[in-house]
């Protein structure tokens, strides 16, 4: 099995940053992923599905904090580079495609996991995993950010993620592994590509089923 490892970029303006970033232009400023996954060195095989499978799954972000999800992950989009015209620092080139990926999450189990980033990474033909980026201000092609406060039991919510692939790479599967003890759960399918946005301005597990 190929060794996967995180994308190593410095993503878009730093926390530090994002106040003099905003005031010089009307563009999103985009925000560092704060924290990196280990690196997966599963050995069993992973649950392959395709787009528009729900699947359940146990989650446990902290070790006081673990409950149950239902993913699906309905469509995978190429974005482009120029979507991102005016967005300083990200550390981010031509080489590194974007893609926006379009889920579904449901909160299955009794805590409240809102304010947390989605469990979901991007894994690319060169074996790396990436975190989903997240915006201070509203993005156009792809409102990427985290799962909305709160989050409660019985909460759902419809999510566009911004992942970028690891320079000239393509795509492979969106990927959930929570941990290295965990086989992981993917989906893959054909992409869609999208049209290049027009600036006006700056602005136990149960069996995985279809989603209808």
């Amino acid at each position: 099995m190929m060794r996967r490892a995180l994308l190593p970029l410095a993503l878009a303006c730093a926390l530090s940053s994002l106040t003099s970033c905003a005031s010089r232009s009307a563009e999103p400023d985009a925000v560092v992923p704060t924290t990196a996954s280990p690196t997966p060195t599963v050995p069993a095989e992973p649950t392959r599905l395709a787009f528009g499978y729900v699947q359940p799954v146990e989650w446990a972000p902290t070790t006081s904090l673990a409950g149950a999800l239902t993913i699906s992950v309905d469509r995978v989009r190429e974005g482009y580079f120029s979507d991102f015209a005016g967005l300083g620092g990200s550390g981010i080139t031509e080489a590194n495609q974007p893609f926006y990926v379009d889920a579904v999450i449901s909160n299955e189990g009794e805590v409240d996991f809102g304010g947390l980033d989605a469990p979901l990474y991007l894994q690319d033909s060169n074996g790396v995993l990436s975190p989903p980026w997240g915006f201070a201000r509203a993005f156009g092609p792809c409102d990427s950010g985290p799962l909305p406060v709160p989050f409660g039991p019985g909460s759902e919510v419809e999510l566009c993620l911004v992942f970028f692939g690891s320079p000239g790479a393509t795509f492979e599967s969106v990927t959930f592994q929570p941990s290295t003890e965990v086989a992981p759960i993917t989906w893959s399918g054909d992409l869609t590509v999208d049209k290049p946005v027009r600036k006006k301005g700056k602005r136990g597990q149960e069996p995985a089923r279809k989603r209808r």
